[in-house]
């Protein structure tokens, strides 16, 4: 994977949600491919102050994907970095309360799914 943490060109329309000079990030995670359908139930009602934080933090236009074998596609756009935006959520107590409850639903290495989160490049983009 790479250690780059932006990605794309900055951007803006009307249409966006995100600030206009901001970064489309994408990343991918693992999860437990038996805890898929869980996984999916926390995030029909994920917190209010959980949204909250993550719109303070410069978290714009985020999206999760996820296939049944577990693979976890997540996009969002901010005016930072990636670890500008995972830095700034690890200060809000909300997202530590969030990383707990999330953890066991992740094939990982021991770290937290937030900890784990490398930018994948972006190769193509169609504005």
């Amino acid at each position: 994977m790479s250690d780059r943490y932006a990605v794309g060109e900055p951007h803006g329309s009307p249409t966006d949600t995100a600030p206009p000079t901001s970064n489309r990030v994408g990343f991918r995670l693992r999860v437990r491919p038996e805890l898929v359908d869980e996984y999916r139930e926390h995030h029909r009602d994920v917190w209010p102050e959980m949204l909250a934080a993550l719109r303070r933090c410069g978290w714009h236009n985020y999206s999760l994907f996820l296939a049944d074998d577990g693979t976890l596609f997540g996009y969002f756009e901010t005016p930072g970095t990636l670890a500008d935006a995972v830095a700034a959520m690890q200060s809000e107590p909300v997202n530590e309360r969030w990383q707990t409850l999330m953890a066991p639903y992740f094939l990982d290495d021991g770290a937290a799914a937030d900890e784990q989160m490398r930018a994948l490049d972006e190769v193509f983009h169609l504005a």
